[in-house]
């Protein structure tokens, strides 16, 4: 049986009381709330909605962008190609985003010729590869081969962010800038305004090389609960309720009572689009000039086999 909840908006004291359950109970909006007793875990098949298996000559335009959508769609403004600038080495590049004709997108990064993009330069590009398409809870996965990872600048990432108006970001991949056998993980909340983190969740694990093969890297996000999977083991359960002594509830079953929402945890009405990225981080001695001493993992490639989405039935 679903549990049932009851929010409550709190400031210092318990100020007010809002009776209308699941839909009104933010963890933003409603920090506590009161759960009855009840099962925690979602045990609905998953049903297919979303199905990218790179089998054409292209990629489908009615279905990905090359860019970020900050402009309606279009890349025709500043943020669109220069991502996380200057943090961030790269412009974005249409032509780093390859179908291979076998079944495969190839996700370059790479330096060569400098490329401009609305007053920045950088002989350093890369690519990502963003979805139309929005989606509510489900199951999100990713077959996909990492690039190798020595020189602590490749920033590949399988992710998905959205929402509002308090935007969401789920990293079901990421290699921060570090070596290939470092896996991390993150929730993300966000301001109104969607350019300022509000709260986070995030966690590393150190793994065999995850370059050296595919993986399947999946989320699945509940009501409840955000799992997060590589070739189906679970890494990491993130949980939208803690107890009153700040720890995670992580069993399905949890006893009657006042519960905390974890800040970080997905607005329960956010659709999230589908990000595949490989980006190159900056660091001590690389300039977007090239007149460094380069950096030896470049030229990089992220392979892509499929992305699949399911909602429960």
């Amino acid at each position: 049986m679903e549990p049932r909840i009851t929010s409550f908006i709190y400031s210092a004291l318990l100020v007010a009381w809002d009776c209308n359950g699941q839909l009104y109970s933010d963890p933003l909006r409603h920090r506590l709330v009161a759960v009855e007793e009840g099962d925690l875990c979602a045990h609905g098949a998953w049903d297919l909605v979303f199905e990218e298996e790179f089998v054409g000559e292209g990629i489908d335009a009615d279905r990905w962008l090359t860019h970020y959508p900050y402009c309606y769609h279009s890349d025709e403004c500043y943020e669109s190609r220069v991502h996380g600038w200057p943090e961030v080495l790269t412009v974005n590049a249409d032509s780093n985003v390859i179908v291979t004709g076998d079944g495969f997108l190839n996700i370059l990064a790479r330096k060569g010729e400098r490329a401009f993009w609305y007053g920045v330069s950088s002989v350093y590009t890369s690519g990502v590869l963003h979805s139309r398409q929005s989606f509510s809870r489900g199951r999100f996965e990713c077959r996909l081969k990492v690039p190798k990872s020595e020189s602590k600048h490749l920033w590949p990432a399988f992710w998905l962010f959205g929402g509002g108006p308090n935007c969401v970001e789920i990293d079901i991949l990421e290699v921060m800038a570090r070596p290939s056998n470092e896996y991390h993980y993150a929730l993300h909340r966000y301001n109104e305004p969607c350019n300022g983190k509000v709260a986070s969740e995030s966690g590393n694990r150190e793994l065999v090389d995850l370059a050296d093969d595919f993986h399947v890297y999946r989320v699945d996000w509940d009501v409840w609960f955000v799992d997060f999977y590589i070739d189906d083991v679970l890494i990491h359960r993130a949980s939208r309720l803690y107890d009153v002594l700040n720890r995670p509830v992580t069993t399905c079953n949890a006893p009657p009572g006042i519960y905390l929402q974890n800040q970080a945890f997905p607005a329960q009405d956010a659709h999230v689009s589908v990000i595949l990225s490989l980006a190159v981080k900056r660091r001590l001695f690389t300039s977007p000039a090239g007149q460094d001493l380069g950096i030896h993992d470049l030229p990089a490639t992220m392979v892509v086999d499929y992305v699949r989405v399911y909602r429960r039935r």
